[in-house]
Formats: C-alpha cells, structure tokens, sequence
C-alpha cells in the first residue's frame, strides 16, 4: 500500500535511512528530520507492517533563466534490503513524479546514479569537480581576515552577490542560512568567513573533516585572493585540502598543478515540456535542450 507518511511514521523511516545511508552521518540524519524533514512530502509503501520503501521531497524557488521557479527536489530513496528489486521504488518514483508534475515545472535529485533514473526522465544537468590541493600550494598564504562565525544576513547578502555570476541556483533565504547556522553547532561542518578591511563578509567556505581529510562542500567568494586565504584556514595543519566547485569554475588558473575530477552531481526532470516551451518560447524535446536556454554558467550546491 502506497500512501503519504503519517507523523507517527517519522521515526521509523529515519531508521530506514540510516540502513540504507549508513555512511552518512548520523548527527546530520538527526538534525534534518529535526528541522527540515517536516517541510517536505513524503511516501511510503507498507507491507508486513512495516515501511519497506520510502521517498522523500522538498520544493524550493529556482532562479533559471531570468524566471523564478517552483521546483522540486527528490532524496532520500530508500528500500529495505529484503524487499529491493520487487519494483516497489518504481512505485513511490510514479508517485511522487505525479504530484511533482502537478506543482512544479522541474524536479531534480542527485545524480548517484544516473543509469537507474533515467527511465523516469532525469539527465544529468549539472556536474562538479574535485580539485586536490597540497599544502605547498599554499605556502606563504596567510589567512588574514578569515574568522570562524558571522550572521545570517551576512551568509546571505554574500551568496546574493555571488551567485550574480551564475544561473540554476536556489534562491536561498535568511531561514535557510539559519538552518545552516544551526547545523554548524552540531560540530561536524566547519564555517571560515573572509572579512575585508571594513569587516564586510565577502566571502565563506564550509568544509567538513573526515578521517584526517578536509572537504570544502562550498566556496563562495569575490576573487581568487579570498578563496586562497578561506582554503588556508581551512586547510588548518593537515597536509591537502580537496576543494568542490562548479565545473565553469577555474581553479586551475588559481592552482596551475591542480588537476580537477569531474563527478556527476544534479539530474534533472522536465514535467511539462508544452508549459516550459510556452514559458521560454522554446522547442526543447528534452533537457539538454532545455537548459541549453541558459546564457550563465550553472551553480547549484544544494543537498536537500
């Protein structure tokens, strides 16, 4: 039986992620069925008495294309060992694509695995790289201005500017660097926020350290010169940093040695291609022709 999750159902399925997500961690797990979870749909299938196969979606506002739009994002596809490859995923994916078609234009998910979703209509639009950086790179770089907190508003007025070069981006607001702020605390994300001489945040990296390894998740930055002082701190007393941005972001010419690891990060759905042509006065078949219409480089680092 397929139906929306009741209240009561929460902490079952959060057991049903941490089984299928076991590398994801658990405090995160915890805070964003504490603080997100609610915001979004999801379906369950039941049988034997228990939720065997869930999906979970959040809906969130898209700057694409000079228009702002209601889309939809897909994660959290998760089936009990036992009842895997009986079809009952197919099942939710149908679903929720039905109530994804009646209420946004384009639904998105992460790109794990590309093969498995794309009979449902998803490509990949959008991919990152991966960029190694040693601590010789950094040699002489001294992270002036770079501290560890700052405010909401300021997050935000610098993803704002920084986002002006760039198309395919959430538009974030104060409750979602809030949220951010929040997540901080628990301990396992780590915040370095450039300030220039008029205390002005013009730039933060969050990075993450796992097994002696530092991740940045997120640049955001006005120049090179800041990003090099935000990896410096980051960077801290281990010996390489791994840096991921948008692929149309060329930190080879920041780091010349640097060679970058492209991984597929975002797929994309169009749910109406009859709406979304009348929209754009467009004649996409298919979404690479559909965000082929972008003129701006893409950027989109969201995980939920």
């Amino acid at each position: 039986m397929i139906k929306d999750a009741e209240r009561q159902e929460k902490d079952e399925i959060l057991h049903l992620w941490k089984l299928c997500y076991p590398t994801q961690d658990e405090a995160y797990l915890r805070f964003y069925f504490d603080h997100i979870y609610d915001d979004g749909i999801t379906v369950v299938k039941k049988q034997d008495d228990l939720i065997i196969s869930s999906l979970h979606m959040n809906y969130h506002v898209m700057n694409f294309h000079g228009k702002l739009l209601k889309c939809s994002y897909l994660l959290g596809a998760s089936t009990l060992p036992d009842y895997r490859r009986r079809g009952h995923f197919n099942a939710l994916m149908e679903s929720m694509l039905d109530e994804a078609e009646h209420n946004c234009l384009i639904s998105f998910m992460k790109a794990f695995n590309p093969k498995a979703y794309a009979r449902y209509g998803f490509e990949v639009v959008y991919e990152r790289k991966a960029y190694t950086i040693g601590k010789a790179y950094l040699h002489g770089i001294k992270p002036l201005r770079v501290f560890d907190h700052a405010t909401a508003e300021e997050l935000l007025y610098i993803y704002k500017q920084f986002t002006k070069r760039f198309d395919g981006y959430h538009v974030r607001d104060i409750k979602y660097y809030e949220l951010l702020l929040e997540e901080l605390r628990l301990g396992g994300k780590q915040l370095s926020v450039y300030r220039n001489e008029h205390r002005e945040v013009k730039g933060y990296v969050i990075s993450t350290l796992r097994k002696n390894e530092v991740i940045v998740h997120e640049a955001v930055y006005m120049d090179s010169a800041i990003l090099k002082r935000l990896l410096k701190k980051a960077l801290g007393v281990h010996e390489e940093i791994t840096l991921v941005v948008s692929k149309h972001e060329h930190i080879e010419k920041v780091f010349p040695l640097a060679i970058p690891k492209k991984q597929p990060y975002l797929m994309a759905r169009i749910n109406n291609y009859q709406l979304f042509n009348k929209l754009y006065n467009g004649k996409a078949r298919n979404v690479k022709e559909a965000f082929a219409i972008v003129r701006k480089p893409l950027w989109n680092h969201e995980y939920y």
